[in-house]
This record gives structure tokens, C-alpha cells and sequence, in this order.
């Protein structure tokens, strides 16, 4: 058994999915520690800081993780990878210091996004060593270096919040902790990198950024959409209410992490090479298999969540939170459809159609992204907690009627092809 469980394959599942299931629900965490420490208002201040930096962070990564993590060839070197990654720090650092000259917070909420933003700024930035672990087959160094620079974010910021009850210290240290378990990792396998120079190559920089700007634009449009509700609260409402929306989709966003942990983890090789090797009528099954796990899921989390939900929700957070019952089930069934449209559009990126994914969303956020402001800032939460459904439930059926239409093509293309070959024969 202890043989089984050092194979190299299986250490990278164990600790991918730790490593996700302490990394996904970190906001949350901060929230919970925040409102049981401090107060709700607190914790709703930090929610809208999640929602502000989590847009800029896009540009930070700028997608070019998910080509560095399947360029096993080296199309790009690590250099060009960490070049990159530098000048979009830069870059997107210098947008967020004029947008908060703009919004014109006080100082203090000026502050909490200032130093949440530069927790995940090392992370993006250490992404780039740890997505090169990835690319070579050892996701569990990967999973162990981000899960410990987590915990130690984390019990930081806990700490700091219990002595000093100021969120704006307790994040300053979690991003100093974390800085220095990355840089520890970082060094003790610096033989593993090329030498680290930081080199303006800007014909290689424009290259990998064309590459990837269509995932990009498609991440950029996703994560704006889904903090929007959250951006809209802290603007237009109070921050105790941006802390109760974030309460309240807690359990949407973990069943949406667990099952996104559980489908698109071990089962997702499986699918694409079905797909590359030509099997189109098992990568239709494996990928409508996904929808129905989904659906056969949903059914015990939904009832679970009308049953306790509130109960648990208002025992974890020491916030009472039972006139909400109506707006925890509209984000719980919100959740449901930001976990479908994933099946879908995995498969189409497995299909090389990112371009009609990413223009989906482009044509639904233009419709919805002012419609959710608009209730946001006149019905409030009750607005907010609508916005899920009504974004994503549209975007759920038409990913998946250009997905059918898609495979249906491919299958006749296919069909084609073998009769073609068969009357040469």
C-alpha cells in the first residue's frame, strides 16, 4: 500500500488536489477569519478586494501558464516564460495603481487590495517555476510548493488577525510569509531552471502574447463576470452586504470546486486523448458522462443547502443569517451553471474552438454585464445573487448547442472520410 502510494503519477493527483482544495477557497478562508475575529464589515471589505485584484491578477498570468504547461516541445523557453511574466507584473501592477487613483477609496480598503493583490502577485510570479514543474511530469513538487506557500498565507494571516485585529498588517505578513516559502522552494531546486535573466526580447514577448490572447480575453471576460456582483455590492451597497453575498455563495463555490477537482482532474487526459485519437463517439459520451455526475450531484447539494445551508452557514461565521434562505438557493442553483458551462467549454478548447467560446461569453457579458449593474444598484443582493442564473445559464446552453453542432460536424466530416477512403479501396 505505502509502495502504491509513493508512484509518482499518484503523488501528482494527491497533491494537485490538496494543493486546490487549500488555494481555491483562500478568499473564503480570509472571510471566515476576518468576520469571526473582527467583524462583517471587515470581511466585506476584503471580499470586494478579492473581486477587484482577482481581474488584475488576469493580467498578471495572462493565460501564459496554460501554454507553458503543455509546450513540452519548448516552443518557448523558461526564460521567455519568466520575461513575460515580469513585464505583465509590471504592467498590470501600474493599472491597478492608476484604477485605485480613480476609484478613489479610503485608505484603508486602498490598502486591503494593495496587499491581497501582492499575496497572489508572488503566486502568479512563482507560477512560472512551478508551472515549469508542471510541463515535466512532476505536478506533485507543483502541488507541495503552492499548498505550502497557502498554509503558511493562511496561518499568518490568522495569527496577525487574533494579535492585532487589523486585516491590512495580517496581509502584509501572509504576503511576506508566502514570498519567503516560494523563495525557499525556488532555491532548493534552482538547478532545475535555466539561469534566471530578466531580457527585453520583445519579438519572442509579442509572439507568446498573440499566442494566448484568445484565452486570455476569454479568462479576462469569465473572472470579470463572475466578481462582477461583488464589484457592484461594494459600489453601489454596503460592505457588510458584499461579506453576507460572499457567506452565502460559499457553498456553491465549493461544490463548484470539488467537482471541477474531482471531473476535470484524473478523468480529463482520458477525454482529450479520446478526442486526438479520432474516437469521437467516446469523447461525446465521456463528456455528456461529466454533465450527468453533474446533474446527479446537484440534486443531494441542493437539498442539502435548503436544509442547513443557513443553519451551518450562520454556526461557521457567527452571523445570523436566516432571513436569507431565498438568495443562498438562487446562488446555490447559480453554482450549478458555473460548473456545467466548464464541461462544455473543456471541450471545446479540446476541439481547438476556443475563438467561439471566448466570443460566447464575449456576446453574453455585453448583454448581461450591464444588466446585472443595473438590478445590482436597484434591488441589491436580491439583484447580486440573481446574477449567476442570469449569466450563466444562458451561457450554459449556448456553449453546449456550439459544442453538439461542433461534434455532429466532425462526425460527418469523419463519416466522409471513411467512405471516401473506402471506395479508393
Amino acid at each position: 500500500m505505502l509502495k502504491k502510494l509513493k508512484l509518482p503519477n499518484l503523488q501528482n493527483h494527491i497533491w494537485i488536489l490538496i494543493s486546490t482544495l487549500i488555494v481555491a477557497p483562500f478568499a473564503q478562508i480570509l472571510g471566515l477569519i476576518t468576520t469571526r475575529i473582527i467583524n462583517l464589515e471587515t470581511a466585506g471589505e476584503i471580499a470586494y478586494a478579492v473581486a477587484i485584484t482577482s481581474i488584475f491578477i488576469v493580467f498578471v498570468i495572462f493565460s501564459a501558464n496554460q501554454k507553458q504547461m503543455v509546450d513540452t516541445r519548448e516552443e518557448f523557453t523558461f526564460g521567455n516564460y519568466l520575461n513575460f511574466r515580469t513585464i505583465t507584473s509590471l504592467i498590470a501592477s501600474l493599472l491597478l495603481v492608476l484604477f485605485l487613483i480613480i476609484l478613489q477609496q479610503n485608505m484603508h480598503q486602498t490598502l486591503i487590495i494593495v496587499f491581497y493583490y501582492f499575496v497572489f502577485l508572488v503566486d502568479a510570479y512563482a507560477n512560472v517555476f512551478m508551472t515549469d514543474f508542471h510541463q515535466k511530469g512532476k505536478i506533485r513538487i507543483m502541488g507541495r510548493m503552492r499548498a505550502s506557500g497557502f498554509c503558511a498565507a493562511v496561518i499568518a494571516f490568522f495569527l496577525s488577525t487574533l494579535l492585532l485585529q487589523n486585516v491590512v498588517i495580517s496581509l502584509a505578513v501572509s504576503g511576506a510569509f508566502i514570498s519567503i516559502v516560494y523563495f525557499i522552494w525556488v532555491w532548493v531546486y534552482r538547478k532545475q531552471f535555466t539561469p534566471i535573466k530578466i531580457v527585453l526580447d520583445f519579438i519572442t514577448i509579442k509572439q507568446l502574447a498573440m499566442t494566448v490572447l484568445p484565452i486570455f480575453i476569454l479568462t479576462l471576460i469569465m473572472t470579470y463576470l463572475g466578481f462582477a456582483p461583488n464589484i457592484y455590492l461594494g459600489n453601489f451597497a454596503t460592505m457588510e452586504t458584499v461579506a453576507i453575498c460572499a457567506i452565502l455563495i460559499t457553498p456553491a463555490a465549493l461544490f463548484q470546486i470539488l467537482l471541477h477537482t474531482l471531473l476535470f482532474g484524473a478523468p480529463l487526459p482520458s477525454t482529450s486523448e479520446a478526442y486526438a485519437n479520432g474516437d469521437l463517439k467516446r469523447f461525446s459520451k465521456r463528456i455528456h458522462f461529466l454533465y450527468i455526475l453533474t446533474i446527479f450531484a446537484a440534486v443531494p447539494f441542493l437539498i442539502i443547502s435548503y436544509n442547513f445551508g443557513i443553519p451551518l452557514l450562520t454556526w461557521i461565521y457567527n452571523t445570523d443569517l436566516s432571513p436569507y434562505l431565498r438568495q443562498l438557493m438562487f446562488l446555490s442553483i447559480g453554482g450549478l451553471f458555473t460548473t456545467a458551462i466548464h464541461i462544455a467549454g473543456v471541450a471545446l478548447i479540446i476541439m481547438r474552438k476556443q475563438i467561439a467560446y471566448m466570443y460566447s461569453y464575449i456576446a453574453v457579458g455585453m448583454i448581461c454585464g450591464p444588466l446585472v449593474a443595473y438590478l445590482v444598484w436597484k434591488y441589491g443582493l436580491d439583484g447580486a445573487v440573481l446574477s449567476n442564473i442570469i449569466i450563466f445559464a444562458p451561457l450554459t446552453i449556448i456553449v453546449y448547442i456550439i459544442f453538439r453542432i461542433t461534434l455532429h460536424r466532425e462526425i460527418e466530416t469523419a463519416k466522409l472520410t471513411t467512405k471516401a477512403e473506402e471506395g479508393q479501396t
